[in-house]
């Protein structure tokens, strides 16, 4: 179990050996401080390294911690990523920056939502148009966001879980479940109502270094969907669209390209969508770098004990520990063998997006 010390020394470790690893490197280094304090009330920060040439017309970005507690393996990889100086500080002809903890929030909470229960990938919207509606998640509104948890209903969630999942199929439930909502503050997947302070300081990161690009590739870290250890590029797109064939160049069998954007819930408010919006014009390609942890309907459990958690009970008890645990486990690969795959699948899709330029 993990109590809150334990938390504030997971998040205390995982930055300062990234910020440790950058300066080794020789890579520049700026800190956000977040508004808001975390666990025994340690200061929570995003921390942007660079290196290369920020003059250059290409730029290669590093993300993680868009989901909070999925930056763990994100800054293990982005660490080691800096200690193996896999990309190189003194190319003159490519600008590289790494944004850790895009949610510090959520990364030293062991939550994947921010301090407004807003899961992040969902707050990349217009909010001075219509929201969209995630007609689904009212058949499962219920069962996820319970008013009372023990172990009889983490029994009986799992139950129903796994009954959808046969009735309908990853892709659907996926989709209902977890593809995002609007109306409900307090329950799953909520998307908010603004941009949050996430979102904000993220596009204040991108407009800087943005500045004199114009063929960029950006990776954004996630973990909790898929094999355990197996890491895919996800990204919108048909395969006649150049931004998949530029894709296809770098990354061929690696990447796994959904269908185009028709106005589906799943596909609103995610980072990189939103990122290559900024940039219209010009060459950016924004994907995510998704790792599998553990069963679907595992992941789903804690996500839901952890909503549960904070709106309903007291996150400094036992119970609380219990499910801190629960997370960590749902986005941690705690295992010396699937974390060296994890990290040799990010070098591979690194060391190919920065040959490319």
């Amino acid at each position: 179990m993990i109590d809150l010390a334990e938390m504030a020394e997971r998040y205390r470790n995982a930055r300062d050996l990234f910020l440790s690893n950058a300066r080794l490197a020789k890579w520049e280094i700026y800190s956000i401080p977040h508004p808001l304090q975390g666990p025994c009330e340690i200061d929570l920060f995003t921390d942007v390294a660079y290196c290369g040439n920020i003059e250059s017309t290409n730029l290669l970005m590093v993300s993680s911690g868009t989901h909070g507690i999925e930056g763990y393996l994100g800054s293990e990889i982005q660490s080691r990523l800096l200690a193996d100086d896999v990309m190189a500080v003194d190319r003159a002809d490519r600008h590289a920056v790494m944004v850790h903890a895009v949610n510090p929030y959520g990364f030293a909470w062991h939550r994947r939502v921010n301090e407004d229960n807003v899961d992040l990938n969902r707050n990349f919207v217009d909010f001075g148009l219509p929201l969209a509606v995630n007609e689904g998640y009212e058949e499962f509104r219920s069962i996820l966001n319970p008013v009372e948890w023990d172990d009889e209903y983490e029994v009986k969630l799992k139950v129903e879980a796994a009954r959808a999942l046969e009735r309908m199929g990853l892709g659907a439930l996926f989709k209902a479940v977890s593809g995002g909502q609007y109306e409900h503050p307090s329950g799953v997947q909520y998307g908010g109502n603004a941009p949050t302070w996430s979102r904000r300081t993220m596009e204040d990161i991108w407009v800087r270094a943005m500045a004199g690009k114009h063929r960029v590739t950006q990776i954004d870290l996630h973990t909790g969907l898929g094999s355990p250890g197996e890491g895919v590029l996800m990204t919108y797109g048909t395969e006649e669209q150049s931004r998949i064939m530029r894709a296809r160049a770098m990354w061929q069998e690696i990447l796994v390209s959904p269908p185009a954007d028709t106005g589906d819930v799943l596909a609103k408010g995610v980072l990189g969508p939103h990122l290559e919006s900024l940039a219209s014009g010009r060459d950016v390609l924004a994907v995510v770098l998704e790792y599998g942890t553990k069963d679907p309907v595992e992941v789903l459990c804690a996500i839901v004990a952890d909503n549960w958690l904070h709106h309903h009970a007291e996150v400094d008890s036992e119970r609380g520990a219990q499910i801190k645990q629960l997370m960590l486990d749902a986005f941690y690969l705690d295992d010396i063998p699937l974390r060296e795959k994890a990290y040799r699948r990010a070098k591979e899709v690194v060391i190919a997006a920065d040959a490319a330029g």
